[in-house]
């Protein structure tokens, strides 16, 4: 018996023993374990002391994210987090990552945002034109791959503007492309990757002796300063954090687009309608913040994507203390899981919760549901500190290729989903596409 919540009992689950996050199919089994014992079970652990409890309810999503959050560090997988991406906002903890959280939020202010508009718009309107190209061939395109390049140019563009053609120049192409290129996140990754930080140093240096600092996020990292001593981030925190936003900046967002398209092209009458409204946007410059938010259903068909395919499907925290989740404790230690994929799919939030229904986003229709049933870009004080910068990136996408490009329909028979850091499909999708105008 628990002596801080005496009248609870363990949450119900399998006899046993398993490590979760190293099943191949790790989602189909928590899936599978929902089904059978609801909205919070446990797992034990075959390499930990400790279980593995699974949530599903939004009620105990909020308290561990937001109303209990100080009782929650990262969880199973930060370790490899952080041989990836070192001690940047994703990884650290504590008063450490409240410093950098609050140096780095004001670079993602809309006004600070806005500026990378023009070069969203651009290169939305190339991308539109080599599909444009395809479609006169009679071609296929492969949208994973176009998503993956355009989303990884865009961060980049953001973080270093004028020095990215200068990295291109000294290294005899863009060093970042294997971000792209290669899809594997293991150690051999990692290491090529991190080597990059040399890279971002010299360029750091190069502005500080030049007192140069155009508005891209690079030079609002190098001129942030700590509210609490003046301190500007070290340079190793500094490198952390542009290697964080890299990864996080193109993975989720490149993800998010693949499964966009496959769902419009699957759906042709909602596709239609996200259509129109493009066309009659008619987008011939950037547009500002007002004309983006002025649209009704291109945002309605991103979040509902964002919904079925939450590229970000998993999150994981550890308990540092005992907690309680309705009628079942939660011990100290434990690991607990909020598998976004199943809440954003549950049935006493979500009518007909498989099917794709942009129009669930009506604001009246947003009003009336749970705020913690659809947390595509997380919650709380680690909620992502990016969903504004994405959010826009992906409307100037759609609003720019929607209005000139049709996708040929596809039938809606289901992809194979790869449920590892990011929710992708396990093949790349190709698309056939029909100019409009």
């Amino acid at each position: 018996m628990s002596p801080l919540y005496p009248q609870t009992a363990l949450a119900p689950g399998p006899d046993a023993a398993c490590d979760l996050e190293r099943l191949d199919d790790k989602l189909g089994r928590m899936q599978a374990l929902w089904q059978q014992y609801g909205d919070c079970y446990r797992v034990p652990a075959v390499s930990r002391a400790a279980d593995t409890y699974v949530i599903n309810h939004p009620d105990w999503v909020r308290r561990v994210l937001v109303s209990n959050h100080r009782n929650y560090i990262k969880g199973v997988g930060i370790e490899r987090v952080r041989v990836l991406l070192g001690n940047g906002l994703m990884a650290s903890e504590g008063q450490r990552w409240r410093r950098q959280r609050r140096m780095l939020q004001p670079g993602f202010h809309k006004p600070r945002i806005a500026p990378f508009f023009d070069i969203w718009f651009r290169q939305a309107q190339e991308l539109a034109g080599r599909w444009r190209l395809a479609a006169q061939r009679g071609e296929a395109v492969n949208v994973t791959a176009a998503a993956s390049q355009t989303t990884l140019q865009a961060v980049l563009e953001a973080l270093f503007s004028e020095d990215l053609a200068r990295f291109e120049q000294d290294e005899g192409g863009n060093p970042f492309d294997l971000v792209s290129d290669e899809s594997s996140r293991d150690l051999r990754f990692a290491v090529k990757f991190r080597a990059l930080g040399r890279l971002v140093q010299a360029v750091a240096e190069q502005r500080r002796r030049e007192r140069r600092f155009p508005p891209d996020l690079l030079s609002h990292c190098l001129q942030a300063r700590d509210k609490s001593s003046g301190e500007p981030m070290p340079d190793k925190q500094l490198i952390d954090e542009i290697l964080t936003l890299i990864v996080a900046g193109h993975e989720t967002t490149a993800a998010s687009l693949n499964w966009l398209w496959y769902l419009l092209a699957s759906h042709p009458a909602l596709y239609e309608r996200v259509a129109a409204e493009a066309r009659q946007a008619a987008l011939s410059t950037a547009p500002d913040w007002k004309q983006l938010e002025a649209l009704v259903w291109i945002p309605r068909a991103i979040k509902e994507a964002l919904r079925l395919y939450p590229p970000g499907w998993l999150y994981t925290r550890r308990a540092l203390g005992e907690d309680r989740f309705g009628d079942y404790r939660i011990p100290g230690g434990a690991d607990v899981y909020i598998c976004a994929y199943l809440l954003h799919r549950h049935p006493q939030f979500w009518d007909e919760p498989e099917a794709f229904r942009p129009e669930r986003f009506a604001p009246e229709q947003e009003a009336r549901r749970h705020g913690f049933a659809y947390i595509p870009f997380s919650a709380g004080p680690r909620h992502c500190i990016g969903e504004s910068f994405a959010m826009a990136e992906m409307m100037i996408h759609l609003a720019v290729s929607a209005a000139r490009l049709r996708p040929q329909p596809l039938a809606a028979s289901g992809v194979e989903l790869e449920a590892e850091v990011n929710l992708r499909p396990r093949q790349p999708l190709y698309l056939r596409f029909e100019t409009v105008a």
